[in-house]
């Protein structure tokens, strides 16, 4: 029996390994070969996993949850002071914050310092993509760091997706040429 529960464990079919979990969504045109438990991994890290997979049925697009690990996708208290710094540095810079009084100013800070508390350290430009492992191994989600200084908060949408690349798209293209991008002369 105690087998049994470790294999189970360790396959990932039971509970979650996931520490301060939350929730993050993203909208694809085509996640074939994702399934629910499917790994999310950064740099190659499993930061989470797969919720689960909607149909939107006014766009037709695929609209995944995942949850994801908050000790791993989380600026600790000096990164987060550090983050704080550069955002309130950039924010003076701003000419809404030059424009404003001293009060004011003070009042932006303070709401900009609020507002990083919920941040991951997945910035607003990041992408994700449908990944596999190998040539012919899992589907997964891959996150893809950006370089900018705007972090998402919890609970947000990462809106920079990349979908599935299926093979016979790839083969049609390549039989036809790439018809489709034929230009007119």
């Amino acid at each position: 029996i105690a087998l049994f529960f470790l294999a189970m464990k360790v396959s990932g079919l039971v509970g979650t390994n996931l520490k301060d979990s939350y929730s993050m969504s993203a909208t694809f045109d085509n996640v074939n070969g994702i399934k629910p438990r499917a790994k999310v991994a950064m740099s190659g890290v499993k930061i989470g996993e797969v919720e689960s997979i909607t149909l939107d049925p006014m766009t037709r697009l695929a609209t995944v949850k995942m949850n994801l690990d908050g000790s791993l996708t989380s600026f600790n208290a000096e990164q987060l002071k550090t983050v704080q710094d550069g955002a309130i540095e950039e924010l003076r810079y701003s000419s809404d914050y030059e424009a404003a009084t001293p009060a004011v100013q003070k009042d932006m800070e303070k709401q900009l310092i609020a507002n990083m508390k919920s941040i991951t350290n997945i910035d607003e430009d990041a992408y994700i993509m449908v990944a596999t492992n190998g040539l012919l191994g899992e589907k997964y989600l891959k996150i893809i760091p950006g370089g900018g200084l705007n972090y998402l908060k919890r609970d947000a949408q990462i809106s920079n997706t990349q979908s599935t690349m299926e093979i016979e798209d790839l083969v049609s293209k390549f039989v036809t040429g790439g018809a489709g991008d034929a230009k007119n002369d």
